[in-house]
């Protein structure tokens, strides 16, 4: 069986990965599975278990640190964490087969690169760029009751993503297209 390939993408809070993701869902591509990351931040309205995350308890998340479980997990706008199982990703994803698709930030990039540099054949970085007055407009226009403290948090954490996409992603894809443009462009570089 030829091994599978991860397809991460990457992108700041705003920038249309749960779209692009959704988008991608709705094509019923053939061998694909889509991961979802395990978080230890709380629902937000309209959010369930299991849809998009997989919510677990910060204690918990810890215990499978601790444990070796995942096979990367980052502390995101230095509040909660979120990660990928090494069994989801490798396991019951690439060694069978599948091109695996994640949604990742690029603290999990970096941290991924640093301690698992042995599968650097195994994934391709996209990153979702846009530019900061229209990440604004999005990050605003989602209602969710955020101070401006954590406003500024998520805009500070964008500009430092792209700084670091710029070195270490393999694909920058312009999300200030529509949501069908950047599904096709992703789809040319899936396959």
């Amino acid at each position: 069986m030829e091994k599978g390939h991860i397809y991460f993408i990457m992108g700041p809070s705003g920038s249309g990965k749960g779209t692009l993701r959704k988008n991608l869902e709705n094509e019923n591509l053939e061998n694909i599975k889509f991961l979802k990351s395990y978080v230890s931040r709380p629902m937000r309205p309209g959010e369930k278990d299991g849809d998009i995350y997989n919510f677990i308890s910060k204690e918990d998340f810890l215990k499978g640190i601790e444990a070796g479980e995942f096979l990367e997990y980052a502390l995101v706008h230095k509040k909660h964490y979120y990660g990928t199982k090494y069994d989801d990703i490798i396991t019951n994803g690439i060694n069978k087969g599948r091109k695996v698709i994640k949604e990742l930030d690029i603290n999990g990039l970096l941290k991924l690169k640093k301690q698992r540099p042995e599968l650097s054949n195994d994934y391709t970085s996209i990153f979702l760029n846009l530019p900061l007055d229209k990440l604004r407009e999005r990050i605003y226009s989602r209602g969710h009751d955020m101070s401006e403290s954590e406003f500024q948090n998520r805009l500070d954490s964008a500009k430092n993503e792209y700084l670091y996409a710029l070195d270490y992603c393999d694909f920058i894809v312009n999300a200030n297209q529509t949501p069908q443009e950047v599904l096709e462009e992703v789809k040319k570089i899936i396959f």
